[in-house]
Order: structure tokens, then C-alpha cells, then sequence
């Protein structure tokens, strides 16, 4: 792998309407966290915000579709990575064009899209250390279980049978468990950008902050391995739709995140 010491890797944990801000975090080469917050809504936002962090080489990881072309139904990826992570509670939703916010292929299609004149494309058989600008779906569910080598997801989504003090404290794990990666390869510095306890009013903000972060990392991590069966697993194809998943702990011995279900 040759060494790209200006790379930048983004995280987009989009939300699927404008009306809801997305979380935003981008990586230097080094791993350390540059910004992360989720304050913008709008595409243009967005656009102008990815557009800002664009290096020669700069990596994106979208948690959101960004290939629906099924009428109904679940696509094929999703039925595939469901059948290895549903044990995990790790399984994705379902998107299909039956479904008003991916009727026109959804958002982060539109924003590839726009991308495609400042250089940015969709591969899925990147070599590690690649040169340009690439882009890409992930899922930070199925990868905190290979990354962390998990027994289930973090519990950090606010549900109605979930207290404050049980997703609070997942949440918790969760902090905790991306700040164990200061050392791993690639590693992950969060430099203190994310505070260690939240309050329970704005929660959604710091949720789709610490996705962004997870999205950005699987974007380094590619970046740094490739696409290789021996190091990340890719579901679906660029026809019908696909998730990319890290195939592997990134530290033999995590110091958090596994726990039993």
C-alpha cells in the first residue's frame, strides 16, 4: 500500500429527508478526528460540507442506500447480510422504490450523483492505499459486530422499551469502544471532540454524531485493507445494491465492546 499522508475519510450517517440533520465526521490519514457533529439538512449543505474535506484522495462511507432499484421488497444485500447478522439483532431495513423516500433511487444517490463531477465514484474492488476519491454504502450495525468482535449491536437507539439510563449507558459503550481504536490500524483519535456522558434532551444529535464516526472509520478501514474477501465482506453488487461490512477485529484484545446478549 503506498502512503497518502493528505487522505481524508468521510462519515455520512444521512437521514432520509431534509427535514432531520444527518451526522458529518471526517478523518486525516493519521486517524484523527478533524469535525463531527450533525447540525446540517439540507443536500447543498451536505454537498458544500463533503466539497470542504475533498482531498486527492478522500474516502466516504454512507450509511443510507445508495443503490435501490427494486420495486418492492428488500434488496438482495440486505437479504444476505440479514442472514449472516440477524443473530446479532444487526439486520438492515428494507429499502425499495415503493417507499416514498427512495422513489427517485433516494438522497445519498443524489448526492453521488452530484459528486461525480469533482471525481468522486462507487467501487467496490478497491486495492488498499488507493488513489482518488471513492465512496460507498456501509452499515456501522454489522460492522461494530467484526470491528469489536461482538455477541450483539450496541443498544444506543432511543425505543420506548429502552430507559434513559440503558441507552445512555450503550451509548457509552459505544464512545468507548471507538476510542479503544487510538492504536489500532488504521487507528481512530477522537481528540476529545466527543464528550464521555450526553444529556437525554438532543440525544439524536450525539446518536447520528457517533454513526458518522463509525462511517468514517469503515472508510479508513478500507482504505487501508482493500476490498478483499480476507478483509472486508461486501454484499451486493453495483446492480442491485450492496453493504459494505470490515471482515475482522481490528485489535486482537479489544479493551470494550463485547458483551453478551
Amino acid at each position: 500500500m503506498e502512503s497518502d499522508a493528505g487522505a481524508t475519510f468521510l462519515g455520512l450517517d444521512l437521514a432520509w429527508s431534509a427535514r432531520n440533520p444527518s451526522g458529518l465526521a471526517v478523518l486525516d490519514a493519521s486517524g484523527r478526528l478533524l469535525e463531527a457533529h450533525a447540525r446540517l439538512r439540507s443536500d447543498e449543505e451536505i454537498l458544500a460540507w463533503i466539497r470542504t474535506w475533498l482531498a486527492p484522495t478522500s474516502i466516504l462511507g454512507i450509511d443510507m442506500p445508495t443503490i435501490v432499484v427494486n420495486a418492492t421488497g428488500s434488496r438482495a444485500c440486505e437479504r444476505e447480510l440479514a442472514r449472516e447478522f440477524r443473530r446479532f439483532d444487526a439486520g438492515p431495513h428494507p429499502a425499495n422504490r415503493g417507499i416514498a423516500h427512495f422513489a427517485g433511487g433516494g438522497r445519498a444517490r443524489a448526492l453521488l450523483d452530484a459528486l461525480v463531477p469533482d471525481g468522486v465514484r462507487e467501487d467496490l474492488r478497491m486495492p488498499a492505499g488507493a488513489r482518488g476519491r471513492f465512496a460507498f454504502e456501509v452499515f456501522p450495525h454489522p460492522a461494530h459486530v467484526r470491528l469489536f468482535g461482538r455477541e450483539r449491536i450496541f443498544r444506543y437507539k432511543k425505543k420506548p422499551a429502552r430507559s434513559w439510563p440503558e441507552v445512555l449507558r450503550e451509548w457509552r459503550m459505544y464512545r468507548a469502544a471507538l476510542g479503544s481504536l487510538e492504536h489500532a490500524d488504521p487507528p481512530l483519535r477522537l481528540e476529545g471532540r466527543i464528550p464521555a456522558r450526553v444529556a437525554q434532551a438532543g440525544y439524536k444529535v450525539w446518536d447520528d454524531t457517533l454513526d458518522a464516526v463509525t462511517c468514517a472509520y469503515i472508510a479508513a478501514y478500507v482504505w487501508r485493507w482493500g476490498t478483499g474477501p480476507a478483509e472486508t465482506h461486501v454484499f451486493g453488487d453495483l446492480t442491485g445494491g450492496y453493504i459494505i461490512v470490515p471482515a475482522r477485529k481490528v485489535l486482537e484484545q479489544p479493551s470494550v465492546g463485547k458483551s453478551r446478549a
